[in-house]
């Protein structure tokens, strides 16, 4: 699974490189740098929505954790943090969205954790995958609108497929990428089999040892990223 993640972004880059038609006020505060993104966070997403004449790119902001629209409270969110590939147009959670609203996560990497001994102890080692060229990542995820007491809320997930070889070792799931954006984004394209299919893997990433202090939430700073001694 992918529980935790760091992000960075202008939101100008952002808007060149998706051609976005819109930067909500949320979105733009949802790109402040973070290194310790975990679940329930309001994080940044792009997501493309019907608008009067076309439809509308926009830059949101989505609160990590999806809560289905018929859910009586925001708690299943908590849960569903991943949407598993092979059953994305078989889960109730999920078999809409998939359909409808897809999005894209920028992000820097993601971390994962394995089981290592240290000093005869074992512990929860965490690493960071990230590209090795220093490149953004773009998930690929689904967002849904739930109504709360004080309004409506737009929540995401992270698809995740098998890992590959190279990474099975760290962890033995990873998030996914799309071939091709603009269908992905594409509302009108409402055959959720199909957009299945546009789901592939994340470019080559490189994983690296961390400093344990990222298990605790709430801990941020650019220094987590830092490899530590192996």
């Amino acid at each position: 699974m992918c529980g935790r993640y760091a992000a960075s972004a202008d939101p100008e880059e952002l808007v060149e490189e998706y051609r976005l038609d819109e930067v909500t006020d949320d979105g733009a505060r949802a790109c402040a740098p973070r290194y310790n993104i975990a679940p329930t966070d309001t994080v940044p997403g792009i997501v493309e929505r019907v608008g009067e004449s076309r439809p509308m790119r926009k830059l949101v902001g989505l609160r990590w954790g999806l809560v289905p629209s018929w859910s009586k409270d925001m708690a299943a969110g908590a849960r569903m943090i991943n949407a598993r590939v092979e059953t994305l147009t078989e889960k109730p959670a999920f078999r809409s969205a998939v359909s409808a609203r897809r999005c894209l996560l920028p992000a820097l990497g993601y971390y994962e954790w394995r089981t290592e001994t240290d000093g005869g102890k074992q512990v929860k080692q965490p690493y960071f995958l990230t590209p090795a060229d220093g490149s953004r990542i773009h998930m690929a995820g689904l967002y849904e609108f739930w109504k709360s007491p004080d309004g409506w809320l737009a929540s995401t997930t992270i698809i995740t497929t098998s890992a590959t070889d190279e990474l099975g070792w760290v962890h033995d799931r990873m998030p996914m990428t799309v071939v091709d954006r603009d269908a992905w984004l594409d509302p009108a394209y409402q055959d959720g089999e199909a957009a299945r299919e546009l789901l592939g893997p994340l470019p080559l990433l490189r994983p690296m040892k961390v400093s344990r202090a990222v298990n605790r939430v709430g801990t941020e700073g650019a220094w987590l990223l830092e490899p530590v001694q192996s």
